[in-house]
């Protein structure tokens, strides 16, 4: 191979690593400004929407804004993009070691929509390509002592609820993303109208090891937990969890 062929190829090479950095909506500097925030976990009574069946406890707290919604994720505009996150709260007061599949959740809208919710993984790719991460972690209102650095990717999926074991006695939780087709109309706040209003999370069952025995199903009306929070605001819970 001829010198001159070779640093031609170098330099075709270069510049499609570069390009392909470039492309990246990301990036390495905003991948290391994204802060993972800590979640509080309140005592489950004190949830307003609620429901229990055989000795399990399931509550269900709806992020209802995006300033809600940046309490827990360090990300910009997470409802306004259709993603409605809710924080699910599952407490088992039985003897015996629980399971949950979360595949078959669903969201009843009073539009009549009936949601699935979305996989973190998928919730990730879009935020990340949609830009809506945040790029100045300066200024943030989060105390430095209650998030530390790290990546959407790693936030998201650790805090989702997915299938999970539920030892007696012991509380468990996670959040759900569900996904609705953002509203192309222009309304002001006060006109907005709260995307869980009149909305219900229904939850099949929750199974006993083993024998599979099924506890449930669960329903949880969500405007008990709209109730007294509008659409403008209202943090939902401090992040002050590990």
């Amino acid at each position: 191979m001829c010198v001159l062929c070779y640093h031609h190829r170098i330099m075709k090479t270069a510049i499609c690593i570069l390009g392909l950095f470039l492309s990246c909506p990301l990036g390495v500097a905003r991948a290391a400004d994204y802060h993972i925030k800590v979640v509080e976990v309140k005592p489950i009574e004190s949830y307003p929407a609620q429901a229990s069946a055989g000795g399990v406890t399931i509550a269900a707290n709806p992020y209802m804004t995006d300033e809600e919604s940046e309490t827990a994720f360090d990300v910009k505009r997470l409802n306004s993009r259709g993603y409605l996150p809710v924080h699910v709260i599952i407490k088992n007061d039985t003897a015996y070691y629980l399971t949950i599949h979360t595949r078959n959740v669903l969201l009843f809208t009073p539009n009549g929509e009936q949601l699935y919710s979305t996989p973190a993984t998928i919730v990730v790719d879009n935020v990340v390509r949609a830009g809506l991460t945040k790029k100045d972690p300066k200024k943030s209102d989060e105390p430095e002592t209650l998030s530390k650095k790290g990546s959407p990717l790693t936030d998201f999926t650790s805090k989702e609820l997915v299938t999970a074991s539920i030892d007696p006695g012991a509380t468990v939780d996670g959040f759900l993303f569900f996904f609705t087709q953002p509203s192309t109309k222009k309304s002001s706040k006060k006109n907005k109208k709260n995307p869980f209003a009149s909305s219900t999370l229904y939850i099949p069952k929750v199974e006993e090891e083993g024998t599979q025995r099924p506890f449930g199903p669960f329903t949880i009306h969500l405007d008990a937990a709209v109730q007294g929070r509008d659409v403008e605001g209202g943090v939902p819970e401090a992040s002050s969890r590990k």
